[in-house]
């Protein structure tokens, strides 16, 4: 993970789709309420900036 958010603890879980077993998607999540829920969120709304860069951030 990127220093600026430190650790993030994270459930996950593994969803296939019956047309084809050979494909899955990885579901991560983070419960609301802790920190690693507001770190995922953080990360997120970057992701969701173009104009956003994580390098060199003093967050």
């Amino acid at each position: 993970m990127p220093p600026v958010v430190g650790d993030i603890h994270l459930d996950w879980n593994a969803d296939t789709w019956a047309a084809d077993p050979d494909l899955q998607i990885i579901v991560w999540t983070a419960e609301p309420g802790i920190p690693s829920h507001d770190s995922l969120r953080l990360l997120a709304s970057w992701a969701a900036d173009p104009g956003h860069s994580i390098s060199g951030s003093s967050v």
